[in-house]
């Protein structure tokens, strides 16, 4: 169904309207890459969030980092790392976990400035993320708030449902223990750094480092394709 899917989004009418970033971004949709292309063909951006909390409609993103792998390499010269600026402090919960504090995102960028750059910098890339659906969400919410009237439509990776589908083929799921894929469990069982986590750009790193082995994985298990990887 993924064709389906990609011609659909070509048929549907451009909002002419639009910002400038939002038409380049719907250009560069129109020209995924076909199911069929090798993963070592592919282009992942992984990304990661900070916010203010788990709610999509209520809480905001305070940063954003991503970090590009293409050819199976993680592409250190190519990233993308922002503030969001914020009024007031975030809740003492929040910064405890991120270390962002009122002072540094008053100096960060205005919420337009960092969608914009982000929409430009994932193009029609696979989004990568640990738990990528609420990163999604949180930044189609950003869209949302620039009255943006469409969402993000590239595919998308979760690697910790990756991890499970990879490592757990004919377990329950129901028997997962809490924590079992967490981003530090699954770093410290593929024995990957974890230095300058619950950063946004920290976590990003982590998780492309992540994705290069799952990835490794994958090819034992027989998944060599975008098509493959996407639709499991």
């Amino acid at each position: 169904m993924e064709w389906l899917k990609a011609l659909l989004y070509q048929l549907k009418p451009v909002d002419k309207n639009a910002p400038p970033f939002w038409l380049r971004y719907s250009d560069a949709l129109k020209e995924q890459l076909p199911g069929s292309t090798s993963l070592s063909e592919a282009e992942f951006v992984v990304f990661d969030t900070e916010t203010t909390g788990l709610d999509q409609c209520t809480d905001k993103v305070l940063s954003i980092g991503a970090i590009k792998v293409r050819g199976l390499q993680v592409l250190v010269s190519e990233t993308f790392e922002c503030l969001v600026q914020q009024e007031g402090a975030p809740t003492t919960k929040s910064a405890e976990v991120h270390g962002l504090l009122s002072k540094q995102l008053e100096q960060g960028i205005a919420e337009r400035e960092a969608v914009e750059g982000f929409v430009d910098f994932i193009g029609n890339a696979i989004l990568v993320g640990q738990h990528v659906d609420f990163d999604i969400a949180m930044v189609n919410q950003m869209l949302k708030r620039q009255s943006i009237k469409d969402k993000l439509r590239n595919r998308s990776v979760d690697t910790a449902q990756l991890a499970i589908r990879l490592e757990r083929r004919h377990a329950d799921s129901h028997t997962l223990k809490t924590g079992e894929y967490s981003l530090d469990a699954l770093c410290e069982r593929y024995s990957l750094p974890t230095h300058d986590r619950h950063t946004a750009s920290g976590d990003a790193f982590a998780t492309a480092l992540l994705l290069l082995k799952l990835l490794s994985l994958a090819k034992k298990r027989g998944i060599e394709t975008v098509g493959d990887l996407v639709r499991g």
